[in-house]
């Protein structure tokens, strides 16, 4: 289609290039984002289309379409560009100048109005937090009991408030117990990461969540903080920077139990009997650049046979979560997880594992869908297993 010079406001593009750096004036069209993108296997979504229209100030055209609610924010195109075009920080402002224009995904709309009245995603009263460690009885609420915990394990929504995940985190809690760690949390009080609205371009309620987050973190009496869900630790640790200083040290879970492992306060000698591949998480790995420590926790679980996917570590398939997409578009989430499942079948595992709240929740609707006869086990529960009681 033919573009009209009406059509092209290029205050627009100065704008982007104002608020988030001009990266993207960058883009030449060479098509190496769209080849590897996971998005753009199961729709028309094309990530270099969108910065040529970004570059074009071509706004109407990216509100009127759904381009940009496509994206899973998985940052492989970022990683991949041979121009350092920072693609993704591209995509989240268009979404929030989407939304400023009156021009959000509809989709959205239960997912925000419950994070603006139940500080979740999920339409779950406050209370239902503290459903999942309820028959634990070595969990500090430290909300109530500052500094009475020798870490704070953030939990996040998606662990929180599915059932399907508790196993995960309360593996979380067995394990740090085996190691003499005292767990404490935030109860009722814990409030989401702000992630997932500040992806679907709502950056005014994340700041919002993200202060009060702030001040929760840093009056809970601990120095470190440890998170199962690589997407709220990619939040936390980087999106919040600019909003306020967090005191505590901020780990994921698979990096704190691989440091007990290495310095020998935790002890694995159960074996499990499990041929198992692990999936990268987009937002631990490629935003985190977490690689290593949850290969090395698998290789010293006895009973592991480890086998590796053709694509890996920063190369890794999005499983198809994140950046929204699981809520606009299930479908295409479930296909993408299908996708990779099919890819963890060739290995000839058993077991697929993850170290991540989103891939553990949409690889599971995958198998589902897709008939598959692999397993789904979070590394957590995996270590869990290998514990003798």
């Amino acid at each position: 289609m033919a573009i009209k010079q009406d059509e092209m406001d290029l205050e627009f593009s100065k704008k982007l290039a104002k608020e988030i750096g001009d990266s993207f004036q960058k883009c030449f069209q060479c098509g190496t984002c769209t080849a590897r993108c996971p998005a753009g296997n199961v729709s028309q979504y094309r990530v270099r289309k969108l910065m040529r229209m970004a570059q074009l100030g071509l706004k109407e055209r990216i509100f009127d379409s759904d381009e940009i609610w496509n994206c899973t924010t998985c940052s492989t195109c970022k990683i991949l560009c041979p121009w350092g075009v920072d693609t993704v920080s591209t995509i989240l402002r268009l979404r929030a100048e989407a939304v400023d224009a009156g021009h959000e995904n509809k989709k959205h709309d239960p997912l925000v109005k419950s994070l603006q009245s139940y500080d979740n995603p999920w339409l779950q009263p406050r209370s239902a937090r503290r459903k999942w460690y309820k028959k634990l009885d070595n969990v500090v609420d430290l909300s109530k009991k500052p500094g009475e915990a020798d870490v704070l394990y953030y939990v996040g929504c998606t662990a929180t408030f599915d059932p399907r995940l508790w196993n995960m985190a309360q593996s979380v809690v067995k394990v740090l117990a085996k190691a003499g760690i005292t767990v404490g949390v935030l109860g009722k009080e814990e409030k989401c990461c702000g992630g997932t609205v500040r992806g679907v371009g709502h950056p005014d309620i994340f700041e919002g969540l993200a202060k009060r987050n702030i001040e929760d973190f840093n009056n809970s009496g601990v120095d470190t903080i440890i998170f199962s869900c690589p997407g709220c630790l990619n939040t936390v640790m980087n999106a919040y920077k600019d909003i306020g200083e967090i005191k505590p040290r901020m780990v994921h879970v698979v990096e704190y139990v691989a440091e007990l492992l290495e310095k020998g306060k935790l002890k694995l000698d159960k074996d499990v009997g499990r041929i198992i591949t692990y999936h990268d998480p987009c937002h631990l790995g490629k935003h985190c650049e977490v690689f290593d420590p949850p290969r090395d926790i698998l290789k010293a679980i006895p009973g592991v046979e480890f086998k590796e996917m053709d694509f890996i570590r920063e190369n890794s398939w999005c499983c198809g979560a994140g950046g929204g997409v699981k809520t606009a578009y299930p479908d295409r989430a479930t296909e993408l997880a299908s996708n990779r499942l099919k890819e963890a079948e060739d290995t000839g595992a058993d077991t697929i594992t993850s170290a991540c709240s989103f891939c553990y929740q949409n690889l599971l609707d995958g198998i589902k869908q897709s008939d598959s006869k692999l397993e789904m086990k979070d590394i957590m529960e995996i270590v869990a297993e290998a514990i003798e009681e």
